[in-house]
């Protein structure tokens, strides 16, 4: 009871993010939940600010599946989250059942698939497909498959969304390809045959080990690969602080969760080493610090003090700092990370002059006479900050 009362008066002094945190942690830590309930019921509580909060964190479902049985969670709120949480039982139910035709065809032609993300997530840690709010169908592919896997998603209807800069720039530049079918709900079909975009970590940050220790499944009763615990950790950590800027409570919520449910026991080891190993101590240190700190999941003590004196590479500070910069500085970055000058020669000109098809797409430009005076237009957007 006295940690109880501490941390309930550290929490009624601050806002509705920690609260929020207290909650998710009510999955694993039940004094947490007692803790909020605590805050919410002896303050002014704003539970409208608070629901913006929640769908705006994509965490309604997940909150739902918590507080269900509550008593103090008010009825409107209540209606609300059900009834979000039951719709996202049903599009999950569709995305997953998408998800394992895509995995049968594929496995029919050989091809071996490790599914990332949410997809992954939703059933195998959080153990409820309707608690996980999912976007799009997430799939680690080898890079020598690419092409049959292209064929095999469009023989299943899937289209590629938006146009390449130059023809093969994907490819051989970024690290995925989004693919879209309509139908009674969109899909999006995200192909990855790299983990991450930064240009530096596509050369650096290689495969072999997560296919390596990838574990055998079924998702939607279909034959998949998901990431063993050590790989889940490494990866998660590095798309939350290099795609997020560490700004996502869901993704946040994910590697906790990951860590708390852990179905054998985490070789840590392992992890720090592979951190080093792939230039990604810092994203791996912020991330499981604040999760030790903030979420209270059980990061042994001597792992912690690991962490906490670890030192970042220069070129990983560089390749860090650079994120959620201008855009400008964003294709700098890229060609900085690429291996030689002809490849940052090649980067370079295909990034300032794409196709025009790419252009007339892109910018929705409603004369192809018109798409010459959009390239300056371009180069003047790069100055924009890029988004997170």
């Amino acid at each position: 009871m006295k940690n109880l009362n501490a941390e309930l008066k550290t929490s009624l002094a601050i806002s509705s993010p920690p609260l929020i945190t207290l909650i998710l942690r009510g999955r694993w830590d039940k004094t947490a939940l007692q803790v909020a309930r605590e805050i919410v019921i002896n303050t002014d509580f704003e539970w409208d600010n608070f629901r913006r909060f929640v769908d705006n964190e994509s965490l309604t479902p997940l909150l739902y599946r918590i507080l269900r049985n509550e008593d103090w969670l008010p009825e409107n709120i209540q209606t609300e989250w059900r009834n979000a949480y039951y719709k996202n039982a049903c599009r999950n139910t569709l995305l997953l059942r998408e998800l394992g035709k895509v995995l049968q065809s594929l496995a029919d032609v050989g091809v071996d698939v490790i599914v990332l993300k949410g997809a992954a997530l939703a059933e195998k840690v959080y153990g409820d497909i309707a608690a996980r709010q999912m976007v799009d169908l997430d799939l680690l592919i080898k890079p020598e498959d690419l092409a049959i896997v292209r064929q095999v998603v469009a023989n299943l209807g899937y289209k590629l969304a938006g146009v390449e800069m130059q023809s093969g720039f994907n490819e051989e530049f970024r690290n995925e390809e989004i693919h879209w079918k309509q139908g009674l709900i969109n899909v999006v079909l995200d192909l990855h045959w790299k983990l991450v975009s930064p240009a530096y970590y596509q050369r650096t940050f290689l495969t072999d080990w997560f296919w390596e220790t990838a574990i055998k499944t079924k998702i939607s009763g279909s034959p998949a690969l998901i990431l063993g615990n050590e790989a889940q950790i490494v990866y998660l950590s590095a798309h939350l602080m290099l795609h997020h800027g560490g700004n996502s409570l869901l993704w946040f919520h994910d590697i906790a969760e990951a860590i708390a449910f852990s179905p054998t026991a985490i070789d840590w080891d392992l992890v720090i080493k592979k951190a080093q190993t792939y230039n990604l101590v810092l994203s791996v240190q912020q991330v499981l610090l604040r999760i030790a700190d903030e979420w209270k999941v059980e990061i042994p003590g001597k792992v912690r003090s690991q962490l906490a004196i670890l030192k970042p590479s220069w070129a990983e500070v560089r390749a860090y700092s650079w994120q959620n910069q201008i855009m400008a500085l964003r294709l700098f970055d890229d060609l900085a990370g690429a291996k030689d000058w002809l490849t940052r020669l090649h980067i370079a000109w295909d990034t300032l002059f794409p196709s025009r098809a790419y252009m007339q797409h892109r910018y929705q430009i409603p004369h192809p006479l018109l798409i010459p005076f959009y390239y300056p237009y371009r180069w003047l957007r790069g100055l924009r900050k890029v988004s997170s």
